[in-house]
């Protein structure tokens, strides 16, 4: 019978695995470059604005929230006359190639500073072409 532990064949599997790293250690001495990933073409979309508008004390600020991922960021713009604000709200994505987003879903504020004050004009959506309702601070 023989003993246990007295076996000195080496295991292909041990063996390559050992040989991969010892390469990998060996190619990480040597001269170090850095590698970037270009950035993907940031992709935009416009959004419904579907939790109304907060107007700001100075009469002038407009802030809405939109729900954003991970890569991905909100900005609230405007087209103004005098008697309507229009406010386009966008999503872009903004992922590098290979790069993974986080799941998360969160809520942006984002706000559109108007030139003058809202007074009587109406803020409408530019996604559905609807007045939306407008809560004063």
């Amino acid at each position: 019978m023989r003993p246990t532990g007295m076996n000195r064949r080496p295991r292909p599997a041990i063996t390559l695995a050992v040989a991969l790293v010892s390469g990998l250690v060996v190619t990480a001495c040597g001269k170090s470059t850095k590698v970037t990933t270009p950035e993907s073409t940031p992709s935009s979309t416009t959004q419904p604005i579907s939790r109304g508008a907060l107007l700001a004390p100075d009469g002038k600020t407009i802030t809405t929230v939109i729900p954003v991922g991970g890569c991905q960021k909100g900005q609230l713009t405007g087209t103004e006359s005098q008697t309507t604000v229009t406010l386009s709200l966008s999503l872009t994505t903004h992922q590098k190639a290979g790069e993974v987003c986080a799941a998360n879903i969160r809520l942006d504020h984002v706000s559109y500073k108007l030139q003058a004050p809202l007074s009587n004009r109406t803020i409408l959506d530019h996604a559905t072409r609807k007045p939306l309702p407008v809560t004063k601070q």
